[in-house]
């Protein structure tokens, strides 16, 4: 059943208003225009979708400081926990509440990640309350300032994108974002404990796509800031700054009633079997594949309505000396350079803690 081009016009018209409610507007040729501050789209889309969080507040307040008067920064006892997979016992629920929670601090939409997740609460043990987490997942396939950066081939991406992960959520939760507490979670991104927990996890397993077996090695990890450049990395031990991103994602597509009108029209007039690959394997990102599938049933652009121009500051954070090489696919054997938490501790207490706790002139 096709579609008559009144009702395409409604629809686009529709998609239209919801993308002005966000700070975003089409021109006539399809074309996607930023017109609000960058960070006001951000934080509306954040209330969308962190608010849910909110949820668990009741089940897990106890572990969240409401005021510097309640931890101690100079005897901050730091521990970072991998919380387990697959587990549905009391204690590894509590942690997972506990991290979701967490992210309705944000004040900008939180990605849940996709494929491999390594998520992490760090703890201040001298407290018992939680500093910040970090989540780390698959990378994002296509990426070209990561890749030009690298130096890779399509072909040897394929082989070597399974050695590194994405930090799609990493700061601290109040107060110890007060204190540059951001700063400590990402150093612990960066530990020698979390190598060893990639290795524990995926040492033995094959990957879904192909069924192969890979070596369990993590040598770098790298991350995305929100606005362009992030404070959080800047002039930080193991963090470096790349360059920007293109400008190009969805998030604008998938978090406001632009997704659901596009889902209306595959179900009404595309091809169905779109929605039902949602595995993880079964092609590139579930959610891009529908919005690709709805535009193209409208007459719409993916590259145009996806290419936003908002560009994002890339960071890396190389886990072994010889890197480069190991991505490369010219070593096997990579030479780990990660220093231990207490270590990353150590510096963060010496380097940045002292800014935050001098009087305020």
């Amino acid at each position: 059943m096709a579609m008559i081009d009144e009702e395409r016009k409604q629809y686009i018209a529709r998609i239209q208003e919801e993308l002005e409610k966000y700070g975003f507007k089409m021109d006539k040729e399809g074309n996607l225009q930023v017109v609000s501050c960058i960070r006001d789209i951000q934080y509306k889309f954040a209330k969308i979708l962190n608010a849910q969080y909110k949820k668990y507040e009741k089940d897990v307040s106890k572990f969240f400081a409401k005021s510097l008067d309640e931890i101690d920064p100079q005897n901050i006892v730091p521990r970072l926990e991998l919380i387990e997979k697959g587990k549905s016992d009391k204690k590894t629920l509590l942690k997972k509440k506990i991290f979701n929670f967490a992210k309705s601090f944000w004040s900008v939409p939180v990605s849940t990640g996709f494929g491999r997740r390594m998520d992490y609460i760090l703890w201040d043990d001298n407290t018992g309350k939680v500093i910040g987490i970090f989540g780390l997942c698959d990378p994002i396939i296509g990426l070209g300032v990561r890749d030009e950066f690298i130096g890779w081939s399509r072909k040897i991406k394929e082989e070597r994108l399974y050695n590194m992960l994405t930090a799609y959520i990493l700061g601290a939760v109040p107060p110890y974002n007060q204190i540059l507490g951001a700063k400590l979670v990402a150093l612990s991104a960066i530990s020698k404990q979390v190598i060893d927990d990639f290795y524990n996890r995926y040492g033995n397993t094959r990957t879904v796509i192909k069924n192969k077996k890979k070596l369990p090695y993590l040598v770098a990890i790298d991350t995305m800031g929100a606005f362009g450049k992030s404070a959080i990395y800047t002039r930080l031990r193991g963090w470096k700054f790349v360059g920007y991103t293109r400008g190009q994602s969805h998030f604008h597509l998938t978090l406001n009633g632009v997704y659901e009108l596009l889902l209306e029209v595959i179900r009404k007039y595309g091809n169905e079997e779109v929605l039902k690959k949602y595995k993880f394997g079964q092609g590139p990102n579930y959610k891009l594949r529908v919005i690709s599938e709805g535009l193209k049933i409208l007459g719409l652009s993916k590259e145009k309505l996806t290419m936003h121009s908002i560009k994002r500051g890339y960071y890396f954070a190389p886990l072994a000396e010889n890197w480069r090489e190991f991505l490369l696919m010219k070593t096997n054997d990579p030479k780990f350079i990660a220093k231990p938490l207490e270590e990353n501790f150590f510096y963060w207490k010496k380097r940045w803690l002292p800014k935050r706790l001098e009087p305020k002139k």
